[in-house]
């Protein structure tokens, strides 16, 4: 019956230019209308292979370790996948969950995505920790999810639009986000930075996650994240370089999306995503 459904899933899905899938209440979307059809096959695929798995599981009220599941959309990339889209991953081989993969650029995970405004960002230390949105839109993939996938060091890619529709962007070869004991706090190399902006995110290294209902920044009297930021949760320190990337859609002014140098930079559209560092075994 298990594998009958799974068929049934394949042939619903294929052939069309835009493919929903579901298992459980879980979904995943992979647009592909400029793919060719054998690569569309393929994805659908690697899919239905991951859902196997989960269906598998299910029996089970509760599960600490997933076998199969590969530990990021790099992985995914090298076994051949090109189809940008949703995939399950399992970076420590406990229980997966969803993400997306930009499989267009080399196979990096997003954590992290603001193109539009139907999701709002002002969130609880909680959500920030669980994560939230859309994942084939706006988004934050949440800070547990980011430990796992960064925990042995990864790559960090900021990706900005600016206001001009020209493209910005901020390549580190070194960023972690520790565990919760730490209140998950991240470091990041400056040493080798690639980048058409200054180089800003350092100013942050060794800070903790900030949000409006839990101040961990360097200011002695009061919150970055609620007096200046309008409650986007970061790595703020005192305030802020590298950046608003969670602050209001559409606000040009402070507290909206954007960056700092001398001043606030604004910003239209960012994406945030990260990758294995290279030469790993």
């Amino acid at each position: 019956m298990r594998m009958l459904w799974l068929f049934s899933l394949l042939s619903v899905c294929y052939g069309q230019t835009t493919w929903t899938c579901m298992s459980s209440n879980d979904a995943f979307l992979v647009n592909s209308s400029s793919k060719n059809l054998e690569e569309k096959i393929h994805s659908l695929e690697v899919q239905v292979k991951q859902l196997q798995r989960l269906v598998r599981k299910q029996d089970r009220p509760s599960y600490t370790s997933i076998e199969g599941f590969p530990r990021d959309c790099l992985e995914i990339y090298k076994n051949g996948t090109r189809t940008d889209g949703i995939y399950s991953i399992s970076p420590d081989g406990r229980c997966p969950f969803f993400v997306y993969c930009d499989m267009t650029n080399g196979g990096w995970t997003l954590i992290q995505k603001r193109v539009d405004d139907k999701i709002n960002f002002y969130r609880s230390w909680d959500d920030y920790v669980s994560g939230f949105g859309d994942i084939d839109g706006s988004h934050w993939l949440g800070l547990e999810n980011i430990h796992r996938l960064t925990r042995d060091g990864s790559q960090i890619y900021f990706e900005m639009e600016n206001y001009e529709g020209k493209t910005e962007y901020a390549h580190y070869k070194v960023f972690t986000v520790h565990e919760a004991a730490t209140t998950y706090k991240m470091n990041v190399d400056a040493f080798n930075y690639e980048g058409n902006i200054n180089e800003l995110l350092s100013y942050h290294d060794n800070m903790k996650f900030s949000t409006y209902d839990r101040d961990n920044d360097d200011l002695p009297t009061t919150n970055c994240c609620t007096k200046y930021l309008d409650g986007g949760g970061w790595w703020y320190k005192n305030c802020y370089r590298l950046a608003n990337v969670n602050g209001v859609y559409g606000k040009m002014a402070q507290g909206g999306i954007g960056y700092w140098t001398t001043r606030n930079i604004p910003i239209k559209n960012v994406t945030v995503k990260v990758k294995d560092i290279r030469g790993r075994c």
